[in-house]
């Protein structure tokens, strides 16, 4: 019954993978690279929220506000790149996957898949409810919730 529901998770995944990427506007088919260092700075800022609040014990509200502060601050003090601008939201994105209880999440690895997990969703609805508030701890909350169950399914 296991692999009944793992197999539809990765059809269901991928169909909703493959609907997305059929429609993308095609100006947005050249930011691969751009996509792939925003899974980057996810993963990033949930290792560092995770490392701050477990490894550190200094709670995971402290950690995630310690996160979020610290690359709000990258590109003011790095005017002249301009891919640094993206680095804030991404990374406070992974702040809220950093922010899993030690409870659920069994380790750092565990948040490092949720972390590239997350970073996929965020790039996939970059464009999606722009101006709507929790965007960034729904994505993060999506991440972890999809992780959890293949991680409940395989295991």
């Amino acid at each position: 019954m296991n692999n009944f529901w793992l197999i539809l998770g990765i059809l269901v995944s991928t169909a909703l993978i493959t609907y997305a990427y059929y429609h993308k506007n095609i100006e947005e088919e050249e930011h691969f690279l751009d996509d792939l260092q925003d899974v980057v700075y996810v993963s990033l800022g949930a290792l560092l929220t995770y490392f701050i609040s477990v490894d550190l014990e200094f709670g995971s509200v402290i950690a995630a506000g310690f996160t979020g502060t610290l690359v709000s601050y990258l590109p003011n003090m790095f005017p002249k790149k301009t891919w640094i601008k993206r680095v804030p939201v991404a990374a406070y994105c992974g702040a809220f996957v950093g922010m899993t209880a030690p409870a659920v999440s069994l380790g750092h690895t565990f948040i490092i898949f949720s972390a590239f997990l997350t970073g996929a969703l965020f790039v996939a609805a970059k464009n999606v409810f722009n101006g709507f508030g929790g965007k960034l701890g729904t994505i993060a909350f999506g991440g972890v919730a999809l992780s959890s169950l293949i991680v409940y399914l395989i295991f």
